[in-house]
């Protein structure tokens, strides 16, 4: 399959309606213009960074280029400005920090996991977060619990009242973010079936059992999650209690909205736009 290449793609024409609604809302809420402020005085990013550096892979072009290949043809396809790219130690993950010099961080769990066409999603996601323009708040949602600590400190525990108001607001907005970036991550790889095969890797990972899942068992299972939890309103509040604290939506409902979305009138419209590498090249250059 050739791949397509979007130049001039805004990360509007792809960005969740959910998650621009939860933008707005959170804008509104008390303090958090003061939260931001202050996270960008304290200097978080450069502390991020730091400790990346210090006990991260950067990776280049001449530092595991297979994997820096993907990465920036991915920036070519979504007509990005490519950030800075890491791999770091731990279990399967990927997210992006930073915001004056935005990184992309990939776990060698998640790269052991993935083949080379996966990657082109997760990397693709990742870096839709960069394009809709979420990198700032979405780091502030990864430290929450560390700056609201700070906060609290420098006003003698009164800033934790406030604060948490601030805490759910953002971490419901980077919910509903992840939804836009895996939209940016569909027009990456361009195939939904491999969309697929990666949400499925992230809610199993163990590789013996990969064969004997089914996708469409996958996509059956969303729909009875959505059935199950809200049958009624003790499923609706455990539904919403154990949804507070997480930075990101179920993967099921991911997978299911993902698929979606394919089907829909906007992404036939960017797709049908979309260019050969060569002619992205060309307007590149």
């Amino acid at each position: 399959m050739e791949r397509r290449y979007f130049p001039g793609l805004r990360g509007e024409e792809f960005q969740h309606p959910l998650d621009k609604k939860a933008l707005k809302n959170l804008m509104r809420v008390k303090g958090f213009d003061l939260l931001t402020k202050k996270v960008i005085e304290w200097g978080l990013e450069r502390v991020v960074r730091l400790k990346l550096l210090s006990s991260g892979l950067k990776v280049t072009e001449r530092q595991c280029p297979t994997i820096y290949r993907v990465f920036m043809d991915c920036c070519e396809i979504l007509d990005v400005q490519p950030p800075e790219l890491f791999i770091e130690s731990g279990g399967p993950n990927a997210y992006t920090t930073g915001y004056t010099r935005p990184a992309v961080v990939l776990t060698t769990g998640l790269v052991n996991m993935l083949d080379e066409e996966e990657l082109y999603f997760v990397i693709g996601h990742e870096l839709g977060h960069v394009k809709c323009g979420h990198v700032l708040y979405m780091m502030m949602a990864q430290h929450i619990g560390q700056i609201m600590e700070w906060i609290g400190q420098v006003t003698l525990g009164a800033g934790k009242l406030v604060g948490k108001g601030v805490e759910l607001a953002l971490l419901e907005w980077s919910r509903k973010a992840e939804l836009s970036a895996d939209r940016a991550g569909l027009l990456a790889v361009q195939d939904s079936e491999v969309a697929l095969s990666a949400f499925m890797k992230l809610i199993v990972p163990a590789k013996r059992i990969w064969p004997e899942v089914s996708k469409e068992e996958l996509l059956r299972q969303a729909e009875e999650f959505e059935e199950v939890s809200r049958s009624d309103i003790l499923m609706r509040l455990y539904r919403i209690y154990y949804g507070l604290g997480m930075t990101h939506p179920w993967i099921v409902l991911r997978a299911r909205e993902a698929v979606n979305w394919v089907s829909s009138p906007e992404y036939s419209s960017i797709f049908s736009r979309g260019v050969s590498r060569a002619v992205s090249y060309t307007h590149l250059r």
